[in-house]
């Protein structure tokens, strides 16, 4: 069972403040939110409340929300609002928050990805693909645009929002991702999205078994939870026979787990992040 600690929480709310967007500018007729700086190292969690099986994406809506509320520039107005009409579910608006200076709203919808690039796609933005090739980064851009951000105007919505002032709105995008290359591309540079967000690689299962190069190197398997959290914070290093079950584990449920890595180049400790996958 996994069990949530204070210092658990903490690396998870920095590693997501320290998640870069996922674009370095406006991009398909998107604008991106910006966070404030915030000292996230002393940053009190003791308010945030997160049930431990709450997935990933809900998870770090907790952490937006509450660096929201210690926000001196911005007020949380509504989170997490469900349209629903005639029993049918619409869809959900993720964030409308206070901008004090500007004296105006803002919605705000939250993505917080993993993507693996492949190649194999003609067109860049067709090659973001999440790890269990059932999440793409074009499919979540034109719901975005076609559902999510539209549902904010609809007739139905309103009964669900009467106190914003729907002409004195913006709509803004928190993108933050996670990239991994294929391990032969592992410097390359990208055109399409911001490079920082270039967080390792990725190799399948049976590169992973044929790479003798693992079994001399420290090696863990993160709860998705921690997939949030910096590899440096771990403590509990394995070695690679005390893994490799593990990660077979997640292969057999046509599942590519995340791996940390730990070993010594040079005289120089290297920590690293990568997918093994299934496919």
């Amino acid at each position: 069972m996994y069990i949530i600690k204070n210092h658990t929480l903490n690396n998870q709310l920095k590693g997501f403040y320290n998640t870069p967007a996922l674009f370095e500018n406006d991009y398909y007729g998107f604008t991106q939110f910006e966070l404030e700086d915030i000292d996230v190292e002393n940053f009190d969690i003791s308010n945030i409340q997160i049930l431990q099986q709450l997935p990933l994406g809900k998870r770090v809506e907790y952490f937006f929300d509450a660096l929201i509320t210690y926000s001196l520039n911005y007020e949380r107005v509504l989170k997490n609002i469900q349209i629903i009409h005639d029993k049918h579910t619409l869809g959900e608006l993720d964030f409308i928050i206070y901008d004090k200076k500007r004296d105006k709203y803002i919605h705000i919808e939250m993505q917080y990805k993993f993507y693996l690039y492949d190649e194999s796609f003609e067109n860049e933005i067709d090659r973001y693909i999440g790890p269990n090739r059932n999440d793409t980064l074009v499919l979540k851009l034109q719901r975005l645009k076609e559902k999510q951000f539209p549902l904010l105007f609809k007739e139905e919505t309103k009964s669900y929002i009467p106190n914003i002032d729907l002409n004195n709105i913006e709509q803004k995008i928190l993108f933050k991702c996670n990239i991994f290359l294929p391990r032969h591309l592992k410097n390359k540079k990208l055109s399409l999205i911001n490079n920082d967000c270039v967080s390792g690689y990725y190799l399948s299962f049976k590169e992973f078994i044929a790479d003798d190069s693992f079994k001399n190197i420290t090696l863990f398997v993160p709860h998705r939870f921690d997939w949030l959290s910096a590899p440096s914070s771990n403590e509990n290093w394995k070695s690679y026979n005390e893994v490799k079950d593990d990660i077979e584990y997640f292969i057999n449920l046509k599942a590519s787990p995340l791996i940390w890595s730990k070993y010594t180049n040079n005289g120089e400790i290297v920590i690293e992040r990568f997918f093994v996958t299934f496919w």
